[in-house]
């Protein structure tokens, strides 16, 4: 029989272990005959909302300000799904929502087995992307709004019946079978993966193949042979970060082989009829009968493991190739995913306002005996009308009440009229240095006066919106748009970063450090 229990989070921020609502769907049969919504409070030293995740769900920290905290949640989780299989679409980030919340509220993991629908998919079905509404649309299943946790609950249904139909089986073990993948499970202290299945010899550790690798990794999906030695990495470990990375390690090239690394061979002989090893041999004549098998050195392999793509084949077997220091290995490189410390929790980013702090000073400035708008010991403090001035003075206005002098506040320039978060205490540096605060219109004027010194030197070449945008998602902004028209080099961009909210007019080079108020 087709049971199990269809589950799916939401989370507050960036730390898997802050869910803020789950959805639960029982299915019998392959039928639902039930289903749960609960909001929840994150755990305490995850209890916060990041702007971004609140755009995707629509939960923000009032809307859990009631519920129960996630020690309360999971008792009523782990008994609504019984003796149930979980059924994920991917296992990777639901059920490491279940692990990191129990670590931070310091509570044993619960005993649970779980089945992956996206390493399902990928192993059933070619699609450009495995998220949840695109293989929920393949299959023909229709599904609610994407981060509602029960719609996405109900997606998953939809798609382990329309995979079960098309396997020709009745049960979720029969499921995982006909797609040689393993039913994870879980209990205290203990984790294993629900995951494409490859088999391990000559000692190599067994494969698992991460079920939350990145689609668009270079690697992800393609079959990869090693031959000759390794000068960074042991084979068993290299076969590993492919795992990681959403690739299957194969011992002998095949019609299957997408990808040949080999070690301690020059690059410069890399080609058909040379002396080299019998699988890149192989690998050669499959590749004149017709098949697509890309031969890459160590280095390469190494840049693909880093997220970089390789496109152009002939850079891979140039004679000048200079193969380049391997990266500073990580401590744990040789670890597998699921056995490495769960990470801690980030502390949340400051907040851009604070409540103002209440005083019985006065106005610095002259012969005024007004209130003053914030309390200080031995600087300056002015009042609201004064404030009010002072940014005048550097070029701008207030769109928000003032709260404290290093709080950000969003103001507006009077000149080009852009709105941009600065600090107050910025603007009275600026305006001591005798230049406007505005960086949309400084950075603007700096363009241009590096484009008129370098002349034809120069690249004068349009930035596109598309690859504005993207340099922009890449760093964790929110890309708001160029300020010029064309936006040409050197020239700002409005952008929002994803965390803390602020709102900044930056150069593609700036942009591409992040906001101040990442992680370093």
């Amino acid at each position: 029989m087709l049971d199990f229990t269809a589950i799916d989070f939401e989370t507050a921020n960036s730390y898997r272990g802050s869910p803020c609502a789950v959805g639960l769907v029982r299915v019998r049969d392959g039928h639902p005959v039930d289903e749960r919504r609960w909001l929840i409070r994150p755990p305490a030293r995850a209890d916060f909302f990041e702007p971004f995740h609140t755009m995707l769900h629509g939960i923000d920290a009032d809307q859990v300000r009631d519920a129960p905290r996630w020690d309360v949640v999971l008792p009523a989780i782990v008994d609504y799904i019984g003796g149930d299989v979980v059924v994920t679409h991917n296992a990777g980030f639901d059920i490491g929502v279940i692990r990191y919340a129990c670590a931070v509220d310091n509570i044993e993991w619960p005993e649970m087995r779980f089945l992956c629908s996206m390493v399902m998919s990928r192993r059933a079905i070619s699609l450009p992307s495995y998220r949840l509404p695109f293989v929920a649309e393949s299959l023909g299943c229709a599904m609610g709004e994407h981060h509602d946790p029960l719609a996405d609950a109900h997606g998953v249904v939809g798609v382990v019946r329309a995979l079960a139909a098309e396997a020709g089986v009745t049960d979720l073990a029969g499921l995982a079978a006909a797609h040689h993948m393993s039913i994870g499970r879980m209990s205290s202290g203990l984790y294993a993966g629900s995951v494409a299945v490859g088999t391990g010899s000559r000692n190599f550790t067994p494969i698992e193949v991460n079920a939350d690798a990145d689609p668009d990794g270079y690697l992800y999906g393609r079959v990869v042979v090693f031959t000759g030695t390794l000068m960074s990495m042991t084979r068993d470990v290299a076969r590993q970060e492919c795992a990681r990375v959403g690739a299957t390690p194969e011992q002998n090239t095949t019609k299957r082989t997408n990808v040949l690394v080999v070690g301690d061979i020059n690059p410069a002989v890399l080609r058909p009829g040379s002396n080299v090893t019998g699988k890149a041999r192989k690998a050669f004549e499959l590749q004149d009968n017709g098949q697509a098998i890309e031969v890459m050195t160590e280095d390469d392999f190494l840049r693909c493991l880093d997220g970089k793509a390789l496109t152009v084949v002939e850079d891979l077997i140039s004679e000048d190739a200079v193969p380049s220091k391997p990266p500073r290995r990580d401590p744990y490189r040789s670890v597998l995913l699921d056995q490495r410390p769960v990470p801690k929790p980030p502390k949340p980013p400051r907040p851009l306002r604070r409540e103002p702090v209440s005083t019985d000073q006065v106005c610095s400035v002259q012969f005024c005996t007004t209130a003053a708008a914030f309390r200080t010991r031995s600087k300056p403090a002015y009042c609201h009308d004064h404030i009010a001035v002072i940014l005048r003075q550097g070029g701008l206005e207030a769109l928000e009440s003032f709260t404290r002098p290093d709080d950000w506040l969003l103001t507006r320039c009077l000149q080009c009229g852009n709105v941009a978060h600065y600090r107050f205490v910025y603007v009275q540096d600026k305006n001591a240095e005798g230049e406007a605060t505005c960086r949309a219109c400084f950075w603007r004027d700096w363009g241009a006066r590096q484009r008129a010194l370098l002349g034809a030197y120069g690249a004068n070449e349009p930035v596109s919106y598309e690859q504005a945008q993207a340099t922009a998602e890449e760093h964790g902004y929110i890309y708001l748009g160029p300020v010029t028209d064309p936006s040409l080099p050197h020239d700002p961009h409005r952008v929002e970063c994803r965390r803390c909210g602020k709102v900044s007019a930056e150069r593609l080079g700036d942009i591409a450090f992040g906001c101040t108020c990442q992680p370093r």
